[in-house]
Parts: structure tokens; C-alpha cells; sequence
């Protein structure tokens, strides 16, 4: 249970990470979740999002590169940890479908 915790406590801090890396412009986005772009700005560089603004984001820039790219840090960390586990504990971990 603590791990899914640490892994969205990541995934919050490195959103700004994935926004970037999913071509979208922040005043898209920011008018997306309808906060001023000087405000998104602020969030992305702190990683101060809500549960709700992830959720919104993910739900902008998904997309199979996006998850690709976000999987392969995952993994990275994990081999530095030198713990494995299979795609289906990682998506019940992630609470994927």
C-alpha cells in the first residue's frame, strides 16, 4: 500500500516531466483545467498538484509514447533497486486496468 503512495507522490512531482514531454503547451493545459497560466506554471515547476488536476492532465496528454517513456523510468528505478516484478503487478501497483 506504501508503495502506490510513494509512486503517486512521484508521479506528482515529475508531472511537469511528462507535460514536457508530451509536446502540449502549458496554456493549453492550464485552460484545459481552467486555472491562469501564470498559476499552472507555478504548480509544474512545485509539483503542487490535486488529486483531480493529475487526473485532468493525464487524461490530456495520454498517449501510448507518453506511457512508454513513463514506464521505462519506472523501470530504470526499479533496477537500481534490484526488485522485479511482472506488467500485471505493476498495473494492479499502478491501479491500472
Amino acid at each position: 500500500m506504501l508503495k502506490i503512495v510513494e509512486n503517486y507522490k512521484e508521479l506528482r512531482q515529475n508531472i511537469g516531466m511528462l507535460i514536457k514531454k508530451s509536446g502540449y503547451k502549458n496554456s493549453f493545459i492550464a485552460e484545459k483545467l481552467g486555472i491562469p497560466t501564470p498559476n499552472f506554471s507555478v504548480k509544474k515547476k512545485r509539483g503542487s498538484w490535486t488529486i483531480e488536476e493529475v487526473e485532468k492532465i493525464l487524461g490530456i496528454i495520454d498517449n501510448e509514447e507518453l506511457e512508454d517513456f513513463y514506464l521505462g523510468k519506472i523501470m530504470e528505478e526499479v533496477e537500481k533497486e534490484n526488485e522485479y516484478m511482472t506488467l500485471d503487478e505493476f498495473k494492479k501497483g499502478m491501479g491500472w486496468k
